[in-house]
Order: C-alpha cells, then sequence, then structure tokens
C-alpha cells in the first residue's frame, strides 16, 4: 500500500519542463544523468550544477527539489535561446 501526501504549496516550476527532465532522467533504466539527460539537447553537467547534485547519480536517487531545480535551469536555457 501506499500513501501519498499532497503537498501544502508545490514549489514553483513550469510543469511541462519538470515532466521534460523526469522523463529523460528515468527513460533509460540504470543509466547516470549524465547520460541519461542528453536527450534534452543541452549540457546536462550544468543542469545537475544547477541543481547541487552530481551528473553521476542516478534518477532514482534525486529529491524531488532536485528535479524542481533541474526543469528551472532548463527553461532559463531554453528562454533565452
Amino acid at each position: 500500500m501506499v500513501r501519498l501526501i499532497p503537498r501544502a504549496a508545490p514549489e514553483p516550476c513550469d510543469r511541462r519542463m519538470l515532466e521534460q527532465v523526469a522523463a529523460a532522467a528515468f527513460g533509460q533504466r540504470r543509466k547516470m544523468l549524465r547520460q541519461s539527460l542528453k536527450s534534452l539537447s543541452v549540457d546536462p553537467a550544468r543542469l545537475a550544477a544547477a541543481a547541487g547534485i552530481d551528473a553521476t547519480r542516478r534518477a532514482e536517487t534525486i529529491p524531488v527539489a532536485g528535479f524542481v531545480a533541474m526543469a528551472r535551469e532548463l527553461a532559463d536555457i531554453r528562454s533565452t535561446k
């Protein structure tokens, strides 16, 4: 049994960017972020650094806040292009 408890106030970020980061990170089983995030066409090390995490970690070890930080950085990168 799994019990989900919604957050009182979710961390703000672009939902589409969060979905893209999560899909890329979990899209390839057992891959490190530096490899799996390449599908986003941005530097994976930059996204990981923005979240304050090591690019050699696997997606299942990253907290939600890490994915939110990477989604924000992805949105910033794409908005400047």
